[in-house]
């Protein structure tokens, strides 16, 4: 190695091992910033199959979760809201179907398919802590940033808080992923902080 290439290994170790490190996802040539993410998505692991619940056919949540967001619904039921579950936990290998299968039928760049969709394994649904609710009166707005003009979204804007409940993906957030006013992450359990405490720090940075 020449005197250059040692300098600038001493100097920017980080940045150097990120640049020769294989790409994190078979397929996507893309590598991971030094926090860690890939395309504005923090990586997440699969969460256990034993620590799933169901709360609707078909899709669950993490045990934690899954009893907060029942709860939710309760409440959301008992001021005439019904809240949806649209989608809950999805194991690595759906969202690899959903990021590489309609990044190609809709002829998406990785850039702008990550802008909508997380990478395989940088999904917070594949945590078992994410959910994406819709409104049962307006089924035409679910998944659409028109959700955010229906009453379910106005209920979660001043309830879903108590329920240890946040919006993942507000307007304008730091990592640059599209604004989502369906899609809501837990974080009443010291795991699920621990887990979204990079996306925090990033919001606050």
């Amino acid at each position: 190695m020449s005197l250059t290439g040692l300098a600038v290994l001493l100097l920017f170790p980080e940045p150097l091992r990120l640049w020769l490190s294989p790409p994190p996802v078979d397929g996507l040539d893309a590598r991971t910033t030094p926090d860690g993410r890939l395309l504005g998505h923090f990586p997440y692991a699969e969460a256990s199959p034993q620590n799933l619940v169901e709360v609707a056919p078909g899709k669950a949540l993490h045990r934690d979760a899954a009893q907060a967001l029942l709860g939710m619904q309760r409440a959301a039921a008992a001021d005439g809201v019904q809240l949806v579950v649209l989608s809950a936990f999805r194991p690595v290998t759906l969202q690899k179907e959903l990021f590489f299968d309609v990044k190609s039928e809709r002829n998406q760049s990785a850039s702008e398919r990550a802008q909508v969709s997380a990478p395989p394994g940088f999904s917070e649904h594949s945590t078992g802590y994410a959910v994406d609710l819709g409104d049962a009166l307006a089924p035409q707005s679910d998944l659409s940033v028109s959700f955010e003009s229906t009453a379910a979204f106005a209920w979660l804007k001043a309830n879903a808080a108590r329920h240890h409940f946040i919006l993942s993906f507000p307007p304008g957030n730091a990592q640059g992923v599209s604004y989502e006013p369906w899609h809501w992450r837990f974080e009443g359990s010291a795991d699920a902080l621990k887990l979204f405490e990079a996306a925090h720090r990033l919001q606050r940075d």
